[in-house]
């Protein structure tokens, strides 16, 4: 087993409750009907929350489905992207807090901005 494998293993873990109730909670702006994958890869982003849904680590962005941004506890902006797959599964959930620091916390529903959502499959493009 080389390094790539090990640390491949080592970022693979299963998905928080906190993780999955913000998809859930993110999804119900998109109104489409995907899976949430129950395991995840931590992504290398310092620490900022992403994770991603491609666990074989094969698959291409297609498409993001929701966009916004909130505030974390410590007063900091986070923008969020969740995107699919070619095949229209969860691909990525991409945080990007703008000083670069660790993420704190996950909003309550009400406290997520939504500044772009995909409203239906029809929509979305596919290979």
């Amino acid at each position: 087993m080389n390094n790539f494998d090990l640390e491949y293993q080592k970022s693979m873990r299963k998905i928080s409750n906190s993780e999955k109730q913000f998809v859930l909670n993110l999804l119900k702006h998109s109104n489409l009907k995907v899976e949430i994958p129950e395991m995840v890869i931590q992504m290398k982003d310092g620490k900022m929350g992403s994770i991603s849904f491609d666990l074989a680590q094969n698959q291409t962005r297609n498409e993001r489905i929701v966009a916004g941004n909130f505030m974390d506890d410590d007063g900091i902006l986070i923008d969020f992207e969740l995107t699919i797959d070619l095949q229209g599964k969860l691909f990525e959930l991409d945080f990007w807090k703008v000083d670069f620091s660790q993420l704190f916390s996950f909003p309550k529903e009400n406290e997520i901005k939504i500044t772009f959502s995909t409203l239906n499959s029809n929509q979305i493009k596919r290979s």
